[in-house]
C-alpha cells in the first residue's frame, strides 16, 4: 500500500524542521570559526598530506552536542610529555554551512576554533545521517573533533590567538645578533639575508625578538643563515649582523634534551681529539 503523499516527505514539513533546527542552533549554540585545509604539497603515491595550510576562516554557529565535558580517552603522561586527547562533538546546520562557506559539507582534516577553551580542534569524522531522515531529509552535520596536534602546518588566519599556535609550536632556531644593529623586529614579519626577500639566500618568520640579549627566534626557515651577514626585517626595516645560530634546544618542545646531552657529553669526552675513545696513544 502506498504511503499518503499528503503526510509523508512533505516539502513544507521538511522546511519547517530545517528552520527549527537552524533556530535551535542559533539560540543555544556557540559561535566558532571553521578553517578549511588547503593542500600545498600532496604525496600522490602514498596519498599523504605532506604540507598544508590554513589561511581562510568562516564565522559560524554550532551546537555543542558534548554537553557535560570533553570526551575521548583520558589524558595520560607519556615519555613525550602530557598527552591530551580531548574530543568534542559539534552540530552545524547543513544549509547554514553551505551558505557561509560555499562548501557542500564539512571535511575531515579541517579545523574548528573553539573559543570557550581557546582550543583548535581537527574534524575526524563527519556524520550526515543523524537524526536519521526526519520526514525524508537530513538537516544537520555532526562533527566529531579531536584536539589539534600541530605538525608543521602554516596557519595564517589574521586572528592572533589562532596564528600564534604556529609560532609557538613550529620548529624554530635562535639567531644571536651583534651589537650595534638598527631597528626592532616585529613578531610574524619575514626576515631575510640577501638583497631582497624575493632573492634571499635565507629567510624565516619572526617568532620573538629580545633586544636585551639580541636574540631573534625564527621559524619557517628556508635556506641557511650565514654568520657575519645582516638579517633584515621585511616590514620593520630592522638590520642586525648575525654572529651565531643556536638550533639545538627547541624551547617549544619541553622534552627536547639534545643540547643537555651534548653539554654533558663534552664534559666527559674531548671530541676535539682524533680518537676520543683511546688513551692518547693512537
Amino acid at each position: 500500500m502506498a504511503t499518503n503523499s499528503y503526510f509523508q516527505n512533505s516539502i513544507k514539513d521538511q522546511n519547517l524542521i530545517s528552520e527549527l533546527n537552524r533556530e535551535l542552533i542559533q539560540q543555544a549554540g556557540q559561535d566558532v570559526m571553521y578553517m578549511p585545509r588547503t593542500l600545498v604539497k600532496e604525496d600522490l603515491i602514498l596519498d599523504e598530506d605532506v604540507l598544508s595550510q590554513f589561511d581562510v576562516k568562516y564565522d559560524i554557529e554550532m551546537f555543542i552536542k558534548t554537553f557535560d565535558n570533553f570526551g575521548g580517552p583520558d589524558d595520560s603522561i607519556t615519555k613525550f610529555g602530557l598527552d591530551v586527547n580531548d574530543e568534542l562533538i559539534l552540530t552545524v546546520h547543513a544549509d547554514r554551512f553551505q551558505t557561509v562557506t560555499g562548501m557542500d559539507h564539512p571535511l575531515e582534516g579541517d579545523l574548528i576554533w573553539f573559543p570557550l577553551s581557546q582550543g583548535l580542534f581537527e574534524i575526524k569524522y563527519v556524520e550526515n545521517e543523524q537524526p536519521f531522515y526526519q520526514v525524508g531529509k537530513n538537516y544537520v552535520f555532526d562533527l566529531t573533533c579531536e584536539l589539534f596536534q600541530y605538525s608543521g602546518e602554516k596557519i595564517d588566519t589574521g586572528v592572533a590567538a589562532i596564528d600564534q599556535i604556529e609560532s609557538e609550536n613550529a620548529y624554530s632556531i635562535d639567531l644571536l645578533l651583534a651589537v650595534g644593529g638598527l631597528g626592532t623586529y616585529t613578531p610574524n614579519e619575514p626576515v631575510y639575508q640577501g638583497g631582497t626577500l624575493a632573492t634571499a639566500t635565507a629567510k624565516a618568520i619572526v617568532s620573538s625578538w629580545t633586544p636585551g640579549t639580541r636574540k631573534l627566534r625564527v621559524y619557517n626557515i628556508v635556506g641557511t643563515f650565514a654568520t657575519d651577514t645582516y638579517v633584515t626585517g621585511d616590514t620593520s626595516g630592522a638590520n642586525w649582523d648575525l654572529t651565531s645560530t643556536d638550533d639545538q634546544l627547541l624551547p617549544t618542545v619541553p622534552f627536547a634534551d639534545n643540547k643537555i646531552l651534548e653539554t654533558d657529553g663534552d664534559s666527559i669526552l674531548d671530541f676535539s681529539e682524533m680518537d676520543p675513545w683511546s688513551e692518547g696513544d693512537l
